[in-house]
């Protein structure tokens, strides 16, 4: 079982893509992506994929990946859950357009963990 944060502003959405994931996921939550910093530092374990909300009020999902990168150096797989308009994907990023389904959301995360084995921490 793959060991997920998500990171939405929204407590809704964070609810609704965690209850999701959580049936073949376990799920750490966050709700903003200063909250999510703390979180990746101090959780004992090994986080295998963020999830995150690009738009978000004080530090973006985009802006979380990358200070996440400076501190750690290294690139971390990421899916980034949006409404708004594209960003560069790559292995191990990924974008899922608001609105998705939650079999849209699982086979976005099982792609991304298949793709990127062997986790971040």
């Amino acid at each position: 079982m793959a060991t997920l944060l998500v990171v939405d502003d929204e407590p809704l959405v964070l609810k609704l893509i965690a209850s999701v994931l959580s049936s073949e996921h376990s799920v750490i939550t966050a709700e903003s992506g200063i909250e999510a910093l703390a979180i990746f530092e101090s959780y004992p374990g090994k986080i295998e994929l963020i999830v995150t909300d690009i738009t978000m009020p004080g530090m973006s999902g985009l802006e979380l990946m990358a200070r996440l990168e400076a501190l750690h150096n290294r690139r971390f797989p990421a899916l980034f859950v949006t409404g708004a308009s594209e960003y560069p994907v790559d292995k191990c990023r990924a974008v899922l357009r608001k609105p998705f389904s939650p079999a849209d959301l699982k086979d976005a995360v099982r792609l991304l963990l298949l793709a990127c084995s062997g986790g971040i921490l």
